[in-house]
């Protein structure tokens, strides 16, 4: 395993993982074991107005609604792993001559000006090598992956979990959680025992190493993510979000957001209807201007958008690294949820994209959790998943 993810996996104190998101606030809580146990996936809509660009803007309001969806489900954890919003992170790989870590954390700060759009005493930066050095000739190049987000962003976070009663471990980002919460999909039951792990055989990890595609499609923000084993090649936003979707609706019907958003999940299709979806309508007279044809048409624009921007995303990687061929691509996000997307997806790329589902990665308590919820709701809990799994003790 690349220092990287173990990094990434490293145990810490006990702690859930809360995702603030633009929507909604969601809570993951599991409990050690091998798989971990998870215990508790609960969510409640993110105040109104609350949120701007990703950013918390009512920190009061929103700590207010996370203390009672921990009370009401009786959670008592005290510690808690976050995230940033994807708007304000950047990340890169980058190459620099070979040195030992301790040596790195100068060099890194001043190559970092040259790739983030902040100035870099105003961001907290992160770095891991991704290559070992001692395999590194001594005039060679290492592969490096940094990642910086805005120090006030960073603070917003962590003043909302203070507020609401949780001391933060870490603040983590949501694609590396979502990655983490797909390693069972990733590196899974989907590939042959091939290869081995210090003469052990493990389900999931072929010679070269796969190379997996995840998009996590939130409601204000996107992330496209390569990997390949478990390497991360490439983690980038994109400017296309499941609210986009929304807001088309919104404008096209005369709707407020919250209807729009009924809409979307209700009529909506990414793919052409077909005439069984429009027949569906037939009985529903009251609500026939939101057929199924009529809606594609409107949600289409934004789904050539969303294409166009995983398309330059890929292009972008193919032209800095050189060609790849995607073996699995998985979809997560509530963006999931409009139907047909993932099939609309890899229609337009030429391959196959699966709804993800970050449940492999723990067992489940059925006393706490509903499996027909999970099953539901599964894409969207990918991100608090990963960060919940960051937090329980002695994993990695």
């Amino acid at each position: 395993m690349s220092s990287f993810l173990q990094r990434l996996l490293n145990p810490r104190p006990a702690a859930i993982g809360v995702e603030i998101g633009t929507s909604a606030i969601k809570v993951v809580a599991l409990r050690p074991g091998s798989p971990p146990v998870l215990s508790h996936a609960v969510m409640i809509p993110t105040p109104i107005g609350s949120m701007r660009d990703g950013l918390v803007v009512e920190p009061q309001a929103v700590a207010g609604e996370l203390k009672a969806l921990l009370a009401e489900h009786r959670i008592t954890a005290r510690h808690a792993v976050t995230a940033v919003p994807n708007q304000s992170v950047v990340t890169r790989n980058i190459m620099v001559p070979r040195m030992e870590r301790k040596d790195l954390q100068e060099a890194i700060k001043w190559e970092a000006e040259r790739y983030i759009p902040y100035p870099i005493e105003e961001v907290s930066l992160d770095f891991d090598l991704l290559d070992d050095p001692a395999t590194i000739p001594e005039d060679g190049q290492m592969e490096v992956v940094i990642a910086a987000a805005p120090s006030e962003a960073v603070t917003r976070q962590v003043e909302v979990l203070r507020l609401a009663g949780l001391e933060p471990t870490v603040v983590d980002l949501k694609s590396f959680a979502a990655l983490r919460a797909l390693r069972g999909s990733l590196l899974g039951e989907h590939l042959t025992a091939a290869s081995t792990v210090d003469g052990t055989t493990v389900a999931g990890l072929s010679p070269g190493g796969e190379v997996g595609l995840v998009l996590e499609i939130g409601a204000s923000s996107s992330v496209i993510s390569l990997v390949r084993g478990e390497r991360v090649l490439m983690a980038r936003n994109i400017g296309v979000s499941a609210d986009d979707f929304t807001t088309a609706l919104q404008k096209a019907f005369d709707l407020d957001f919250g209807a729009a958003e009924e809409v979307k999940l209700g009529y909506a299709t990414a793919t052409t209807p077909t005439e069984d979806e429009e027949d569906l309508l037939n009985f529903d007279l009251a609500r026939e201007q939101y057929s199924p044809a009529r809606v594609f048409e409107v949600v289409r624009p934004v789904l050539g958008d969303l294409i166009t921007e995983i398309r330059r995303s890929l292009e972008f990687y193919r032209v800095q690294s050189g060609d790849v061929v995607v073996d699995r691509t998985l979809l997560a996000g509530g963006g999931a949820k409009l139907r047909g997307l993932a099939s609309a997806i890899g229609d337009a790329l030429g391959f196959r994209v699966e709804v993800a589902s970050p449940w492999l990665s723990v067992q489940t308590d059925g006393a706490n959790v509903d499996g027909g919820y999970l099953q539901t709701h599964a894409a969207e809990f990918t991100v608090p998943l990963g960060l919940a799994l960051r937090g329980v003790p002695g994993r990695g």
